[in-house]
């Protein structure tokens, strides 16, 4: 009895040895697929361009044609909804947005004002209303490319073309100077 006692302690002894080295190995194994995870993030965003404003991750990126037009289906900016993008100049980010107004009109700004830029916080939308995240001024989306200066959203100029909203990659990079 007393063998079969001792037999039984090794047993559990040696699946308690057993058990703590599987432990072990799904831990690091855990490990390594977070450190591979980590790593592969690292390295998908790498190409990814940083937000050229602050407090939100990177906006869809938008690039020019051969003819230097940068083209978006209308049906990705339907909706009364701000639509925003980067746009990459050489490795500097331009900000815009797009916005299908109440009245019919699409409408296109940079994501910074004359006045505000150097905080680089850009724009959100508040129902009709585009606010200015540095100063909390309010703008009626109605008016933008309407009244341009001080800290109204400022506008580039685009125009409809079939079933595609056509802006110039030349009109993107005059609105660097936002974002420097």
């Amino acid at each position: 009895m007393m063998h079969r006692t001792k037999e039984l302690k090794s047993r559990r002894s040696r699946r308690s040895v057993a058990l703590a080295g599987l432990r072990a190995t799904r831990r690091a194994s855990a490990l390594g697929f977070a450190c591979v995870v980590a790593f592969g993030a690292a390295a998908v965003g790498a190409d990814a361009p940083a937000a050229a404003t602050l407090n939100h991750d990177p906006f869809p990126v938008v690039s020019a044609d051969a003819m230097g037009a940068v083209r978006l289906p209308l049906a990705d900016v339907a909706g009364e909804a701000a639509h925003f993008y980067a746009f990459l100049v050489g490795e500097e980010v331009v900000e815009i947005f797009v916005l299908w107004t109440s009245d019919n009109v699409i409408r296109t700004a940079f994501n910074a004002c004359d006045v505000c830029y150097k905080a680089r916080l850009g724009y959100r939308q508040d129902g009709a209303f585009m606010v200015c995240q540095n100063c909390g001024t309010r703008f009626e989306s109605t008016k933008i490319g309407l009244v341009s200066g001080g800290c109204n959203p400022a506008p580039f100029p685009a125009r409809v073309e079939g079933e595609e909203l056509v802006f110039s990659a030349a009109d993107l990079a005059v609105g660097l100077k936002y974002f420097r």
